[in-house]
C-alpha cells in the first residue's frame, strides 16, 4: 500500500531561479523578461516543461520562439498542490490523521471545509477542527503533485538535435527609480551630482546574472489581455563605464548595465546611473504670495542648474533629488524635491526648503473695493541677514483684470495673473517695495 505523508502545519518554498535572463523594467510595477532555452529535440511532437515561473507572471503574456522546431500548442498549468485540494481528492478514501495530542485516527474521510474534517471509523465519527491536525497518511494519493505553475509547449520538429530558445513573459513585482544627491560646495557655487536607480525584485524568483535594461518613459498598458511590449532601440552613446549605458528610441530613453547582474527575490539592488557630474548652481530666494495675502516668514530656498554642457548633457528621469551642503567639519543634509523627467538643455529647478536669514514680510495697507472696482496696496519688506548677497524673485499673483500703478520698482509681466520682482540684496541689507494694484468690472 502506497503512503503520502503531508505535513499540514509547516512548509518549505524554495525560489527558483533563472539563469542569464534579459530583463527590461519599467516604471509601473512590471518588467519584460526574456528567458533563453537549449533544448533537444526529437523528430516529431516534443515537449517541454519549464517550471521556472514568478509569482506574478502575466500568464496572457507568454511566448516561445524557437531557431528550430515549430511551437503548436501552449499550457499554462496552474493546478499546483495545497493541502485542501489534497484532502478534498481524498473525500471517501481511507486516511490517517495523527493530531497535536500525537493521537492517530483512521478512518474513512467522509467531510471537510475550511474548519472541520470528519472520519468515520466503525460506527463512529469523528470530527477534528483543521488547526489540531498536524500529519495525514492517505492510502491512495495523487502521484507526482505539482509545487509551482508550469508552463508547457508542444514542438514539432523535422530532425534531431539541440535548438535554442527564447522565453518571454511580462510579470509583476518590478520597479525601478532614480535617486540623486547633489553635493553642493562650501561656497555655494558648484555641486557633485550622484545618479543612482534602485532597481526591485517584489517576486518569489531570482534572477541570475541577468541583462539589465531599464526604460524611461510613459507606456500605455491594457492589464486585462495584455502582450509582451517590443521596442527597437538604437545605441547612440555610450556614458561613462561606470554607470549604465544610454540607449534612445523615438519615444523612449533605456539605460543598459553593461555587465550582469543578479536580482534576488524580494530584495532591491542600487546601481549607478551616470558617473559623478560637477554642476554650476544658482540659488534664488523666492517670496510668493496671492493677492489680499498677509504674511511673514522664512524665503524659499530655490536651487537652480542646466541639465547642458560637457559636464552634464543626459536625459534625468524621474526620481528623488535629496541635496547635501558641505561645511567644514563634513556634510549636512539641506533639503529634499522631487525632478520631473529632464531632457538634454532643460533647466533643473529644486526647493530645498526655507532660509533661516532671508526674510519676506507682506502687508496689504490699504484695501478699497466698490461695487465695480477693486484697489489694493501692498508693501514688501524684504531682509538679508546672510553676510554675502543674494538674489530674490517675488512672485505676486492677481486675478482678474488688472492695472499696477505706482509700483516703487520695475516688475515683469510673467502671464495674465502674476507679476514678478527680481532683485539682489546686499549681505546685512534690506529693501522695501511697494505697488499698488487696481481691477474694474462692468
Amino acid at each position: 500500500m502506497k503512503k503520502f505523508l503531508i505535513i499540514a502545519a509547516f512548509f518549505t518554498v524554495v525560489g527558483a531561479e533563472s539563469n542569464s535572463p534579459s530583463i527590461t523594467l519599467y516604471k509601473d510595477g512590471y518588467g519584460l523578461v526574456r528567458q533563453p532555452l537549449k533544448v533537444q529535440l526529437s523528430v516529431g511532437s516534443n515537449l517541454i516543461t519549464y517550471p521556472d515561473l514568478p509569482d506574478k507572471l502575466e500568464s496572457s503574456s507568454v511566448f516561445l520562439s524557437m531557431t528550430e522546431g515549430e511551437v503548436v500548442y501552449q499550457k499554462y498549468n496552474t493546478d499546483i498542490f495545497d493541502t485542501f485540494s489534497y484532502l478534498r481528492s481524498s473525500l471517501g478514501s481511507s486516511i490517517t490523521v495523527k493530531t497535536t495530542e500525537g493521537k492517530p485516527v483512521k478512518g474513512q474521510l467522509v467531510d471537510l471545509d475550511n474548519r472541520w474534517l470528519s472520519i468515520k471509523s466503525r460506527n463512529r465519527v469523528h470530527v477534528l477542527n483543521i488547526n489540531e491536525v498536524v500529519e495525514v497518511t492517505a492510502d491512495n494519493p495523487s502521484s507526482k503533485p505539482s509545487f509551482k505553475p508550469t508552463l508547457e509547449w508542444t514542438v514539432r520538429s523535422e530532425t534531431n538535435g539541440s535548438a535554442a530558445g527564447e522565453i518571454v513573459y511580462i510579470s509583476g513585482g518590478f520597479d525601478w527609480n532614480a535617486n540623486y544627491r547633489l553635493v553642493i560646495d562650501q561656497d555655494e557655487k558648484e555641486a557633485t551630482l550622484v545618479s543612482q536607480a534602485a532597481v526591485v525584485n517584489n517576486t518569489d524568483h531570482s534572477f541570475v546574472s541577468a541583462s539589465l535594461e531599464l526604460v524611461e518613459g510613459d507606456l500605455r498598458r491594457r492589464r486585462k489581455g495584455g502582450r509582451a511590449v517590443q521596442m527597437a532601440a538604437r545605441r547612440t552613446e555610450a556614458v561613462a563605464s561606470s554607470g549604465l549605458q544610454l540607449e534612445e528610441s523615438g519615444d523612449f530613453v533605456l539605460y543598459s548595465l553593461p555587465q550582469p547582474l543578479t536580482l534576488p527575490k524580494n530584495e532591491s539592488v542600487t546601481i549607478s546611473l551616470y558617473s559623478d557630474r560637477r554642476v554650476k548652481l544658482e540659488r534664488t530666494y523666492v517670496f510668493e504670495n496671492n493677492e489680499r495675502t498677509k504674511s511673514e516668514e522664512p524665503l524659499a530656498v530655490e536651487i537652480s542648474f542646466t541639465n547642458g554642457g560637457k559636464n552634464l548633457d543626459v536625459p534625468l528621469p524621474t526620481g528623488t533629488f535629496q541635496i547635501y551642503q558641505r561645511m567644514a567639519d563634513g556634510v549636512i543634509f539641506a533639503g529634499e524635491d522631487i525632478l520631473p523627467q529632464t531632457a538634454v538643455g532643460d533647466g533643473v529647478t529644486l526647493v530645498a526648503g526655507r532660509a533661516f536669514n532671508v526674510l519676506g514680510k507682506r502687508t496689504v495697507m490699504n484695501y478699497d473695493r466698490k461695487k465695480k472696482s477693486e484697489e489694493a496696496s501692498i508693501l514688501l519688506e524684504l531682509k538679508n541677514h546672510r553676510k554675502d548677497k543674494v538674489n530674490v524673485r517675488i512672485t505676486e499673483h492677481i486675478f482678474g483684470d488688472w492695472v499696477i500703478r505706482e509700483p516703487s520698482r520695475d516688475y515683469r509681466k510673467v502671464d495674465a495673473e502674476t507679476i514678478q520682482f527680481d532683485l539682489t540684496l546686499g549681505g546685512g541689507s534690506s529693501e522695501t517695495i511697494t505697488y499698488t494694484y487696481r481691477k474694474e468690472w462692468q
